[in-house]
């Protein structure tokens, strides 16, 4: 599929609206990752450089939902501490805007005709560029903005479509996919999709409870899903081992989701150990497999992917991230992705 990039497009005294993705963690005001506004840099400085005559940001922050109390809004959903961080990282640029959260009007999530037209004549826009990998939902912003202006794409989504492509264009074999976390319902559906791609999809995380929804056709032959510990928190330690020897003997590896709850322990205690010793400290913890996968991960030879918030936080965690080819800005977008090859925004610039 062709489309334009922010290296097509002349932005010179051009108003430009670019979608980006700002759905960072904040804690009490403050921003605690923002890997996900790194990655947008490079698009904001090509448009800067270019020499825009205003950029506005728009994006959405958590999930106010249609009926949330404004009192909440305010205090959770609220961009003042996006905006603090592009004023950091921009400081000469007074024409760099972020405006208000999208979903704080119920139109976005609706795919309203008519907020997608407010927003285009609000800013003035001439020009749309698109570099928000992560929203892969059929809302305005995505898929209807794009139809009423010259639209590009940013420089992140680019590499996540140059890197993920590979994966299914002319993957090492085999290829092995890992499911976990807890969005159980949502992945479930990618099963017999990702099965065309996958030589092997191990299942981990919640979804073992949820194993009379599994595919019953021919994708169940590729299924190899972890029994879990008497807690429920964890895959047990023989299947924790049986993903680490099919993790090292795969040729490409996408990982979305961990395969315990990792995070439901005073992990932080054992970081401060010799990571020699990891292994041993985390078995008797709900860390434990998803420890072994992301050790696998960056043992393994190879291709490795991984994409999610919690996957990524979960590698940060066990300071495992820099042994990862690619990290993918969206864990459900990236399984969207490789199961059908395409996105709600890319079928919209079709054409």
């Amino acid at each position: 599929m062709s489309f334009k990039t922010v290296n097509d497009i002349d932005v010179k005294g051009k108003n430009v609206l670019c979608r980006l993705d700002l759905d960072v963690p904040v804690t009490d005001g403050k921003i605690t990752d923002d890997t996900r506004l790194l990655g947008t840099e490079s698009t904001v400085r090509k448009l800067i450089d270019g020499g825009a005559k205003n950029i506005t940001v728009i994006g959405h922050l958590g999930r106010p939902g249609s009926n949330s109390d404004i009192r909440l809004q305010i205090s959770n959903f609220q961009m003042d501490p996006i905006r603090a961080w592009y004023k950091n990282r921009f400081p000469e640029v007074p024409n760099l805007v972020v405006a208000d959260n999208l979903r704080f009007n119920p139109g976005e999530e609706a795919n309203n005709l008519e907020f997608a037209k407010h927003i285009v004549r609000q800013y003035q826009a001439q020009i749309y560029v698109f570099d928000a990998f992560a929203s892969y939902r059929h809302h305005a912003s995505v898929v209807t903005v794009p139809k009423l202006l010259p639209t590009a794409t940013g420089f992140r989504l680019e590499a996540e479509l140059a890197h993920l492509s590979s994966v299914f264009n002319s993957p090492a074999r085999p290829v092995v996919v890992i499911i976990g976390g807890a969005k159980a319902d949502t992945k479930l559906t990618y099963l017999s999709s990702l099965s065309r791609l996958a030589d092997t999809i191990l299942v981990g995380g919640k979804l073992p409870q949820f194993s009379e929804s599994l595919p019953k056709d021919k994708t169940n032959a590729k299924l190899v899903i972890a029994p879990l510990t008497p807690d429920g928190l964890d895959i047990t330690r023989q299947a924790a081992k049986l993903f680490e020897d099919t993790i090292i003997d795969a040729g490409t590896v996408v990982w979305n989701g961990p395969v315990g709850a990792y995070e439901n322990n005073p992990i932080t205690q054992y970081t401060n150990k010799p990571i020699n010793q990891w292994q041993t400290i985390f078995k008797n913890t709900p860390a434990y497999g998803t420890y072994m996968v992301a050790k696998a991960m960056n043992q393994t030879k190879a291709y490795t992917v991984a994409g999610g918030g919690d996957t990524e936080a979960a590698l940060k965690l066990f300071g495992l991230e820099s042994g990862i080819d690619w990290i993918s800005a969206g864990g459900g977008a990236m399984l969207y992705y490789l199961a059908y090859h395409t996105l709600p925004f890319l079928e919209a610039i079709k054409g």
